[in-house]
């Protein structure tokens, strides 16, 4: 008797587990955003990247001077932050959830690294690449539980092969840091972007179209940053090698300022939830580029068409001046700050 109700019990929960993995799987399986749902947002709650800055934050010694150079320094295009990808601009980028449907490529890399999940790595048939001199996509695989982010991508369809002259992987369920930061909980989270991941590099279509961006985003910058860098990044591409504060490190964070009132600029739609998150969590310097950007989904490259009808110059109403904009303390971590606690 013991026995028949021992196998019941095996019985059941191999059903149980089963039944689970049946919902997890169609779950991992559905179509669209990978970021509104919150079972399925990117990292922990209380990762850098999810939290958000509090009201009274710590501010950089040469904040003014930073600022003046983002808004007056060469290459600062109109002394504005820019969204890269609206109109005509290819300078977004492509963002992919794969399914189980989708084919598996090994992806060749000039990346040094050993980074076995771009062996068989899913990407969709007929996905492609910014079209552009980074040749930058994302490649979300929820099953895989991981979020793969290439830089100079290419696909030959004469052999049906991916290439890539860079590329970064990162765990969705971890804190999201690279492993050289030294506060990483997943060993896994490497490669070859100086502690960039996929999940925070371009501003995701469905996110806005939700009406909230939840998570701090990556942003070049056009004047030239500094061969020196901070915490969250573990290398720079910059050049400046002197000794003037006012040019930033890359990994420095910035924020609009809270007593800005964001709903009297008569800002469209689609900028006002981008300004809302740049308000709350802020943008880091993570890059260089011909001109301070943030970059959104590259819908266009993806097959949608251009589904951005904000223009590219709409955040300009907000120069990089002290009036709007704050410079945080690059010793200053909110995931280590009391008042932050509940605050998500």
């Amino acid at each position: 008797m013991v026995t028949v109700l021992v196998a019941a019990l095996v019985l059941l929960a191999v059903g149980f587990r089963a039944a689970r993995d049946t919902v997890e799987d169609a779950a991992a399986d559905e179509e669209g955003s990978f970021f509104p749902n919150d079972r399925a947002r990117p990292f922990h709650d209380g990762s850098w990247w999810n939290t958000p800055l509090p009201r009274r934050t710590p501010l950089h010694p040469h904040a003014e001077g930073i600022l003046d150079y983002l808004r007056t320094a060469p290459e600062s295009g109109q002394g504005c932050l820019v969204l890269a990808g609206a109109g005509d601009s290819p300078w977004g980028q492509p963002m992919y959830t794969v399914t189980r449907k989708d084919p598996r490529y090994d992806v060749r890399s000039t990346f040094a690294g050993d980074l076995p999940e771009l062996d068989g790595l899913r990407i969709p048939v007929g996905a492609r690449a910014a079209a552009n001199s980074d040749g930058s996509m994302t490649v979300f695989d929820p099953r895989a539980g991981f979020v793969v982010m290439l830089t100079g991508a290419e696909y030959d369809p004469d052999t049906d092969t991916w290439s890539a002259a860079g590329a970064s992987v990162t765990y969705l369920d971890s804190n999201g840091l690279h492993v050289e930061t030294g506060r990483s909980d997943e060993p896994r989270n490497r490669g070859s972007h100086r502690g960039n991941n996929g999940a925070v590099a371009a501003v995701s279509w469905d996110e806005v179209r939700e009406g909230a961006v939840r998570h701090v985003l990556k942003v070049a910058a056009g004047p030239e940053v500094s061969h020196d860098f901070v915490f969250p990044m573990v290398g720079s591409d910059g050049d400046y090698r002197g000794s003037d504060p006012s040019v930033p490190p890359q990994g420095l964070r910035l924020r609009i300022r809270t007593s800005v009132d964001l709903d009297s600029l008569d800002l469209p739609p689609e900028a006002l939830v981008i300004a809302r998150a740049l308000q709350r969590y802020g943008f880091y310097i993570g890059d260089s580029g011909g001109t301070t950007a943030l970059k959104l989904e590259n819908t266009v490259a993806e097959g949608r068409g251009q589904l951005w009808r904000v223009p590219a110059d709409a955040l300009c109403g907000l120069p990089f001046t002290s009036r709007y904009w704050d410079v945080v303390d690059p010793g200053f971590d909110p995931t280590r700050d009391r008042r932050n606690r509940g605050r998500r």
